[in-house]
Order: structure tokens, then sequence, then C-alpha cells
């Protein structure tokens, strides 16, 4: 009787891991997941989570006390960037004191320096307490016994941690990449038709800019379209433009290239001499005859190719119409660089967290059938 309960207990493990290989959905029942920078202490169960896109943060650089306005530290560490938090719990049959040294050499194995440890009892009050030092907003912290702290750092990612006991041990994680503000993600603002075509789809073809025959010197007529131009920059002074030169196929090819980066050339200029606009906000380049919008075997077909356009930078990405394709590498204006788009929203996750998310489960799993 002893040996076929324990085949059918066998069996059963077997089962849910095989299961949890099939299904991978039914790994966790938590919300949120690990950082990819930070391991999990094994057996633990995430309780809490939380992740802000870009949010302040602050490191405990020393042992906390009480102050005369509450609880104080004399140094602290504000970092800003991509903040998560993760509130593990672990396996009763582990001390806090266990859980901290692990991942206290976790953290150095993976290239983390320590800023700061205060080993147990850190501080001495409720972990509540110093949620202003932290700046953590109002999320879970909780706990005194057997408290201890570590603050470490690698690169531009800062870890800031909290272990104590509370039946269990619990683990308080803050992982903040530093970053600068993304400031552009408002769009292009202003009334214009010109910002709205920026904000709406990226881009803008513009006609007011004239130009004799064969020539890219700015006619005097071109001024009320480069005032609204210099209007938007002014506007949104964080936003970056390529400027384009298009022409027709009137002529021969490489002189029609030198002609639309040469007209495209002089709308930056007369940006930066007349507006004040920072070269460093522009760069430009030519595209000649080769993205035509319209057939050029007549002149209305030419007149509607001849033409500047106008792409925002460092705007929203345009609508999903743009096709837009630029033929040659665009050339800044003022030996400034043009800046190339970040890659966005790339999926981090690899088929190792898919296996260790397996393998939480069938742990999960096992522990209903004894060990």
């Amino acid at each position: 009787m002893i040996r076929t309960l324990s085949k059918l207990r066998h069996a059963a493990l077997a089962l849910a891991v095989t299961a949890g290989a099939m299904f991978p959905q039914m790994a966790t029942a938590e919300t949120g997941e690990d950082h990819p920078e930070v391991a999990r202490f094994p057996g633990a169960v995430i309780k809490d989570y939380d992740f802000r896109e870009y949010e302040e943060a602050q490191l405990i650089l020393s042992t906390p006390k009480d102050g005369k306005d509450g609880v104080v530290a004399d140094k602290l560490l504000p970092v800003e960037g991509r903040v998560t938090y993760i509130h593990y719990e672990t396996p009763r049959t582990t001390s806090a004191l266990q859980v901290f040294r692990n991942y206290q050499s976790s953290l150095k194995r993976s290239g983390f320096k320590e800023l700061f440890v205060c080993e147990r009892p850190c501080g001495g009050r409720n972990l509540s307490a110093y949620r202003s030092l932290m700046k953590s907003r109002d999320l879970y912290l909780n706990g005194s016994k057997d408290a201890q702290y570590i603050a470490a750092q690698r690169g531009n990612t800062y870890v800031s941690m909290w272990v104590d006991e509370m039946g269990e041990p619990n683990v308080f994680l803050f992982v903040v990449e530093k970053q600068a503000l993304d400031e552009n993600r408002m769009g292009v603002t202003g009334a214009s038709p010109m910002a709205k075509a920026l904000n709406d789809a990226g881009k803008v073809d513009v006609y007011g800019f004239r130009f004799d025959t064969g020539k890219a010197v700015l006619r005097s007529e071109s001024k009320a379209t480069l005032g609204e131009l210099a209007t938007v920059l002014n506007d949104n002074p964080s936003l970056k433009i390529e400027i384009i030169g298009h022409t027709d196929n009137v002529g021969d090819e490489t002189a029609n290239q030198t002609l639309s980066e040469a007209r495209a050339q002089a709308v930056a200029a007369a940006l930066g001499e007349q507006h004040g606009i920072d070269a460093g906000r522009l760069a430009v380049s030519g595209q000649g005859a080769s993205q035509p919008l319209a057939d050029n075997k007549n002149e209305a077909g030419r007149a509607k190719n001849r033409r500047v356009e106008i792409v925002a930078l460092s705007s929203p990405p345009p609508a999903a119409n743009n096709t837009r394709t630029t033929t040659t590498q665009a050339k800044p204006a003022a030996q400034t660089p043009t800046p190339t788009p970040a890659n966005q929203g790339e999926n981090t996750r690899s088929p190792v967290d898919d296996a260790n998310a397996i393998i939480n489960a069938a742990n999960k799993l096992k522990g209903l059938f004894g060990h």
C-alpha cells in the first residue's frame, strides 16, 4: 500500500511538471514578474508588484534613525527612471538572515557594487516608517523583526532592498533603472496646420517655401511659411526635425539631388539666422526626384513633387499609413548627426524566464503532495 501511494505521488508530480511545460500560462498566478537583473530566492512568491515607466526613488546609504520630524538618514541617493517594486514572501523554513545573505551574494556575483549594507536589526522601526526616505509612495512595506537592508549599483541600475521576518521572511525589492525623462510623450503642440500634421502623422509636405527655378535661395514670399515652422519649433523646444528637399524629374538626376539638398539647407539656415533655431535640432537631406507624389508628365504633377518635407524626429511615431522611405542617408545640418529613433517595446522575456516559470509551477504542485 505504501509503495502504491509513493508511485501515485511520483506519477502526480510528473503529470504536474508535464502540464506546466504544455501550458506555460499555468506556471504562475502571480501579479507581475521578476526583474531580469535580480534573481528570485528559490521558493519565493510575489505578493505585491508595481512598475512605473518613470518615477523618483531614493536609496538609503546610512542607518536610518529618529529625527525631530520623523525618520531620517544622513546619506540618501535620489534616482529617477524606471522603477520596479516587488514584494516576495519566502518559505517559512528559511530565515531572514539566510534570504538576505543569499541576495547579497547573488548581487555581488551579478556585478553589483554594494553602496550600503545595514545589518539586523536595522533602524528598529516598522518598514512603513521608511517610505518617505525611499520615496516609495504608498507601496506596501511592513515588518520590523530582523530587518536588514542593502543598496547596490551596477551601471545605471540601482537596487534598494529590505528583508525582514513576518512569520516567514519577506523581501521588499526596488529596482531603479536610471534614465532621462522622455519629454515628448505629449506630441507636437500647436494650432497651425503644420503642427497638427506633425502631431498626427509625424510629417508634413510644405509648398510655401519658394525658390527660383534651379536655385536654392529662399524667396521673400517664403517668410510666412518659415515663420509658421519656427513657431512650431519654439512651441515644442524638445522637438527635432528633418528637413528633406524634393524636386521634379526635369533635368539631370545628379543636379536634382544636389539642388534638393541645397534647398533643405537653405530652409535650415533661414530658421537659424532669422528665428534663432539651434542647428542641433535640424537635420537636412535631399531626395531629388526619387520620391514623387504625382506623375511628372504634367505641370500639376511636377508642382506637387517640388516640395520640402518636414519630419518630426522626436515626437509620437507617425500614423500607420505613413509609408515614406528614405533612399539616401540624411545629411545633418551644421555637422549634427541625424537622430535615430530608439527601438520600441521589444519583448525582453527569454526562454530562461519561461523555464523558471514552469519550474516554479512544478514546485508549487509538488507541495500539494508532500516532499
